[in-house]
């Protein structure tokens, strides 16, 4: 099958799934971590507008029913002061209404920048009505599989959170025991214990996450596996490179906690500015205790407009280490050469 060659480009087969070539050659070799997260961003940055599309379309539903549902709370806060009961019930009303899409809006734009992924690489145009094409049939398969992934990660976190609170007691109290009624010594004995239990539990936790971060790309892009054997495909791609998917879900993490925070604190920034703005003219704290239902709103409708600046390169990094764990475990790099008859 031929391929179109242009500089800058990233080339999948029409055969199957497999990259040809990326711009910083990662996927033709195996790849760090950082080079996975550097060709991440770079992709996002190189195809912005297709990638920023999905989200928008993904979360234009919530921005939308945010905004409008601002508008009655503004109202209320408004003329019941002093009586945010009215506020906090339609505040709660919009969250049990929201909750199903929002469940199901991160998977369906993990999997939208999955497709969009391989249909950039192909110029194929990127339409809502030809990602659904494509998603369609795999997406009752899908929204199965993350409801599983969903309900053991619970199971799983809940048992490794069980165990870290068991050693923070253990930490709390020997140190308040070897400390006596020094206040300095024991916090820092015990910040010092908490970091090392700490790391040893994200380490931990990286490690069962590893497993699931993969099953979007494996359902979405292998035809062959369901909502019960993409779990198994997830694990014969990690198993054999479990080392290197840890350090990838550590370093994302890392970078994605960078991002968030950052976003978070821009988003605090910004409301910080309307609130000094306006505390020109009012009390701060007359305005935070009267309007606190109203701000919130405004946070939750910011947050969602973040999201759709930001998410697309973190899925992208689970893309690319779907792919880089093809080549570790596969040698897809050795297929697709033999494919196209060269040496």
């Amino acid at each position: 099958m031929e391929t179109h060659a242009r500089t800058g480009d990233w080339r999948i087969s029409t055969l199957g799934t497999a990259i040809l070539q990326s711009r910083f050659r990662t996927l033709s070799r195996p790849a760090t971590p950082f080079e996975l997260m550097d060709d991440a961003v770079s992709y996002y940055r190189e195809n912005f507008k297709p990638l920023f599309r999905i989200s928008l379309w993904v979360y234009l539903i919530p921005i939308v029913f945010s905004l409008l549902l601002l508008v009655p709370i503004v109202y209320l806060d408004a003329t019941s002061a002093g009586n945010p009961f009215i506020s906090l019930a339609l505040d709660y009303l919009g969250v049990v209404l929201m909750l199903p899409y929002l469940l199901v809006a991160p998977v369906a734009h993990a999997a939208f920048t999955t497709l969009a992924f391989r249909m950039l690489a192909v110029d194929e145009p990127i339409t809502l009505s030809a990602l659904w094409a494509r998603l369609k049939p795999r997406f009752w398969h899908l929204i199965a599989n993350q409801l599983l992934a969903m309900l053991t990660l619970s199971g799983l976190y809940s048992i490794l959170f069980l165990g870290y609170f068991m050693a923070m007691l253990v930490v709390f109290a020997g140190g308040a025991a070897i400390t006596g009624g020094s206040l300095t010594l024991g916090v820092v004995l015990m910040s010092v214990l908490l970091l090392i239990i700490s790391i040893p539990m994200l380490v931990l936790a990286a490690m069962i996450n590893v497993w699931f971060m993969i099953l979007p790309q494996i359902v979405v892009l292998e035809d062959k596996v369901d909502a019960i054997t993409a779990f198994s495909r997830a694990f014969a791609l990690v198993r054999p490179n479990l080392r290197h998917a840890v350090l990838c879900c550590l370093a994302f993490w890392g970078a994605q906690t960078v991002f968030m925070l950052a976003v978070i604190l821009l988003l605090f920034l910004l409301l910080g500015i309307i609130i000094g703005l306006i505390a020109i003219y009012a009390d701060p704290e007359q305005i935070f205790t009267r309007w606190w239902l109203s701000i919130n709103q405004v946070y939750e409708s910011l947050s969602y407009v973040a999201y759709m600046f930001v998410m697309p390169a973190m899925y992208m990094t689970s893309i690319l280490l779907y792919f880089d764990l093809r080549y570790r475990t596969e040698g897809l790099d050795i297929y697709e050469v033999l494919q196209r008859g060269e040496s």
